[in-house]
């Protein structure tokens, strides 16, 4: 069985396949995306952290990458509202790091020297300037650092904006669609071979399986090249808002909601394709989160979810094509699926379109070691 040919057949329905679909139609290709579970991926689970230097480790490739994509998201929120009449939750609200002793402070403090330099919005302060940007901070909090241009996004709000924008610009989605295999024609990608035999051939064949992607054949990505982490997280709800920002901390993050909701996260475990909660993790993301804010003490539990994020080994997105002529790789993106998002999507339309992609791809090759198969 065969169904049409298109220009690109893009292989996974998350945040990456969804954002690279829309770039695509809106450059006028035709493009089929296929997946399997809509709404049970990574990205509709991820907190909508837009972060690039809040973990940053220095000036490295997916630090620059990270930031990139950052910029992007204020246009990207705005065509996707003028589009769908959604708004997608994009707050430019800054995140706060913070540490409980002293020597933390300073260490947060040596690992922003270079934002600093870089000319980056890096603010560092003491407890009390913390606690005067959220004051339900515990006392403890001995310092930390103000990242003003930091933001959030509300993923499932992304999501819904991105299948209805992508829809309107002719994308056609195929869900229930488990892709076995990649199809390979002289050197070339011609498409995806579904579980039920079924042929999707096109022109182009972009992959973002996410967690999956290495259980595709053909694909040429090595058996262990991408594996899920799993990470939980725990909603509260408290009676009024405690916190407008962002505050990452020891042993979790808070993430606010313009509704008041708090999100708890996140864990990160290599326990397989099972997106559980457990009450270990439930237990420890609540002691991390009430020893940083008390107040969130009496705050109900509202939903705890898991989702299962595709991680490499060196902790590098897959970007570019790879020893497949049109077969572009877009993957990997561990914890960042949400935050590079948009820059993928330029990345993925870019080569589609013979054009040279925004930034060096050369750190991201799914040839480099650990990657290729």
């Amino acid at each position: 069985m065969h169904a049409p040919m298109s220009d690109v057949v893009v292989i996974g329905g998350g945040v990456a396949g969804c954002a690279s679909a829309l770039a695509l139609a809106r450059r006028g290709l035709s493009v089929r995306v296929l997946e399997r579970n809509p709404g049970e991926g990574a990205s509709w689970a991820a907190a909508g952290i837009i972060g690039p230097q809040l973990e940053a480790a220095g000036d490295g490739p997916l630090a620059r990458l990270c930031l990139a994509s950052r910029s992007l998201y204020p246009e990207l929120a705005a065509s996707l509202a003028e589009a769908t009449g959604i708004d997608v939750g994009f707050r430019q609200c800054g995140a706060l790091r913070v540490a409980l002793t002293p020597s933390g402070r300073d260490e947060i403090a040596r690992e922003v020297a270079w934002q600093r330099e870089a000319g980056l919005a890096v603010e560092i302060c003491d407890g009390d300037a913390a606690r005067a940007r959220a004051p339900a901070l515990c006392q403890e909090v001995a310092g930390g650092v103000w990242f003003a241009d930091e933001a959030r996004i509300d993923p499932p709000s992304l999501m819904r904006a991105l299948r209805i924008a992508a829809e309107r610009a002719g994308v056609q989605f195929r869900t229930g669609a488990t892709v076995r295999r990649v199809l390979v024609d002289r050197e070339q990608a011609r498409g995806a071979q579904l579980e039920d035999g079924t042929k999707v051939e096109a022109r182009w064949t972009v992959l973002a399986a996410g967690s999956w992607s290495s259980l595709l054949e053909a694909s040429g990505l090595a058996p262990a090249a991408v594996r899920p982490a799993r990470g939980q997280i725990v909603e509260l709800t408290p009676a009024s808002p405690v916190l407008t920002q962002v505050i990452y901390g020891p042993g979790c993050y808070l993430s606010p909601r313009d509704d008041g909701r708090v999100l708890v996260g996140a864990t990160m475990e290599f326990a397989g394709y099972v997106p559980a909660v457990t009450s270990r993790a439930v237990r420890d993301l609540l002691t991390a989160a009430l020893q940083l804010m008390p107040a969130l003490g009496d705050a109900p539990i509202g939903r705890t979810w898991a989702g299962l994020r595709p991680h490499t080994k060196d902790d590098l997105p897959i970007l570019g094509e790879g020893e497949l002529q049109r077969l572009v790789f877009a993957t990997g993106h561990f914890r960042n699926g949400v935050l590079l998002a948009p820059v993928t999507a330029k990345i993925v339309a870019a080569l589609v379109a013979g054009e040279q992609p925004p930034l060096d791809l050369s750190p991201f090759s799914p040839g480099r070691p650990g990657i290729a198969g």
